[in-house]
C-alpha cells in the first residue's frame, strides 16, 4: 500500500483534534521522526504508529471515522453493559482499546473498535447492579 500523504489540516479533520494543537505535535513528531514528514506532508501511516496507544498496527485511511471517548464509551456501554469514562480511558491509555492519543486526547477508530468487539478482544465485566453491598 502507498503512503498517503496529508496535510495538517486534513489531519486535524480526520482525527477531529484542534489544529494548532496539532500542528505543535507533529512540528515536534518531524523534529524528532525525519519519516513523519515528506513532500512538506505528514505521512498518516507514520502519524498512527507514533501516537496509537495499542502494540497491534492500525490500518486507517482518510475516510476512517474517529470517535471521542466519550462517543467510544457509548458503543462500548451499548455492546458490553454499563461502562464509565474513567473505564474507557484506562483501557484506552492501557492499549486496551485502540486509540490514538494526541497530548491529552484520545481518538478511536471507529472500525477497529467495532471489530474488536466482534472478536471479542476487549474484556469487561459489568458490575451487577442487584449485588448487595456489605
Amino acid at each position: 500500500m502507498s503512503p498517503i500523504y496529508c496535510t495538517i489540516e486534513q489531519l486535524s479533520k480526520l482525527f477531529r483534534v484542534d489544529y494548532s494543537s496539532l500542528l505543535g505535535m507533529l512540528h515536534r513528531d518531524a523534529a524528532n521522526h525525519p519519516e513523519v514528514k515528506k513532500f512538506n506532508r505528514y505521512v498518516l501511516s507514520e502519524v498512527a504508529a507514533l501516537h496509537k496507544t495499542t502494540a497491534e498496527p492500525l490500518e486507517i485511511d482518510l475516510d476512517t471515522p474517529f470517535l471521542t471517548l466519550y462517543e467510544a464509551q457509548a458503543i462500548l456501554s451499548e455492546q458490553l453493559g454499563p461502562m464509565v469514562y474513567s473505564t474507557v480511558l484506562r483501557k484506552a491509555a492501557k492499549g486496551e482499546i485502540p486509540a490514538l492519543k494526541f497530548g491529552d486526547t484520545y481518538r478511536v477508530p471507529e472500525p477497529i473498535l467495532l471489530r474488536y468487539l466482534q472478536e471479542k478482544k476487549i474484556s469487561y465485566r459489568a458490575r451487577n447492579p442487584q449485588a448487595k453491598r456489605d
